[in-house]
């Protein structure tokens, strides 16, 4: 049983049931959501051709062609990955009807010791869901991960965040115009890097000085694409700016306007922060600066993503409502902004202190 509809955010989904599973295809059009049903309707036919005789690389192959209506192209390009670099080297051989919970268990323990727990983690997750499917299919009896225990995830290192002065250090070290308005507005807004890159002029209201969140630059097959996609519902947000960042951004503007009538192959993205010609920038290198300008400050560990947890701890000092902070960063729910800032940082214990001091005395 399939159905469609309209999204308040304008695309439309069609959803449908098999196997007691519900599937979203998603579309800027009633037709674009139609058309991914039916491909997956056609590929999900193809099934029958298959058996426990096929290798795991090649039901790797047909169980991204399954998934890729559903999810989105981070989503995919995240899953091939791991999938071409993780699983197929050391397994890919293996018919499926051979793959053991051993064999798995090997695989696992094999990758713990270059990789990080969280990546080992990744990859049973996928092994589960590729052997998941074909056992839904009917194509083997057993899911052979289901019997493997999922690693632990070992506690990483505390996200490394800067103080006020330290931002306001870092901002001094950048010497470009054009980086120093893009980190400027990290810290200022608490931005994705994705969002970052993906703004366009469009949804930048400088006499509200507001922002607002609908896209996202992101990486498939090693190219930065624009995608209309955002992380998850609550990513699509609008988020107010101070007079400061305001009125650099109205400079920025008119820096992008001069760059773009001296190019005469300009690609008309309306980014507010685009690469050569107008193209989206790609993402890591705007991560590979971060660690540039971090390394001049002696913070060679804060990365791009730091600047968004400095964000939320800087506003959480300053004695801000989480629900407010909760939607400044786009977390689907208030538990996730608790559970990631509810660690107590100096200023905020040394305040606490001094709070508990004058209700006692």
């Amino acid at each position: 049983m399939s159905k469609i509809k309209k999204r308040p955010d304008g695309r439309y989904v069609m959803t449908f049931t098999t196997n007691g599973k519900r599937r979203y295809f998603y579309g800027r059009t009633r037709s674009e959501a139609q058309a991914k049903y039916d491909e997956f309707i056609k590929k999900s036919e193809n099934l029958a051709n298959f058996d426990g005789n096929i290798t795991i690389a090649e039901w790797a192959k047909e169980w991204l062609r399954i998934k890729e209506p559903s999810i989105t192209p981070s989503t995919l390009d995240s899953y091939r990955n791991v999938i071409r670099h993780y699983i197929v080297p050391e397994i890919g051989t293996i018919k499926l009807v051979d793959l053991t919970a051993p064999t798995i268990r090997r695989l696992l323990t094999i990758k713990m010791e270059t990789l990080s727990s969280r990546t080992v983690r990744y990859i049973h997750t996928l092994l589960n869901a590729m052997l998941k499917q074909a056992v839904l299919d009917e194509i083997i009896a057993t899911n052979a991960a289901a019997k493997v225990r999922k690693p632990k995830l070992h506690r990483t290192k505390e996200m490394v965040t800067l103080t006020a002065d330290e931002v306001k250090l870092f901002l001094s070290k950048i010497p470009i115009p054009e980086h120093h308005m893009l980190f400027k507005l990290a810290f200022a807004s608490g931005l994705r890097r994705s969002e970052l890159l993906g703004l366009p002029w469009s949804n930048v209201d400088l006499d509200k000085k507001t922002i607002t969140i609908t896209q996202t630059v992101i990486k498939i097959d090693n190219e930065a694409v624009i995608s209309e996609t955002t992380k998850n519902a609550s990513s699509r947000r609008s988020i107010t700016l101070d007079d400061e960042t305001i009125a650099e951004l109205k400079k920025h503007a008119q820096r992008v306007k001069a760059t773009r009538l001296a190019s005469p192959n300009w690609v008309h993205n309306d980014l507010v922060f685009p690469g050569k010609d107008g193209k989206p920038i790609f993402p890591d290198s705007v991560s590979q600066l971060c660690k540039r300008y971090a390394a001049q400050i002696g913070k060679p560990s804060f990365s791009m993503h730091g600047t968004r947890h400095t964000h939320a701890t800087l506003l959480i000092e300053a004695g801000v409502n989480f629900k407010v902070i909760q939607v400044r960063l786009g977390h689907s729910s208030f538990t996730e902004t608790m559970n990631t800032y509810s660690h107590l940082t100096p200023t905020m214990e040394y305040d606490a202190v001094e709070k508990i001091e004058q209700i006692l005395s």
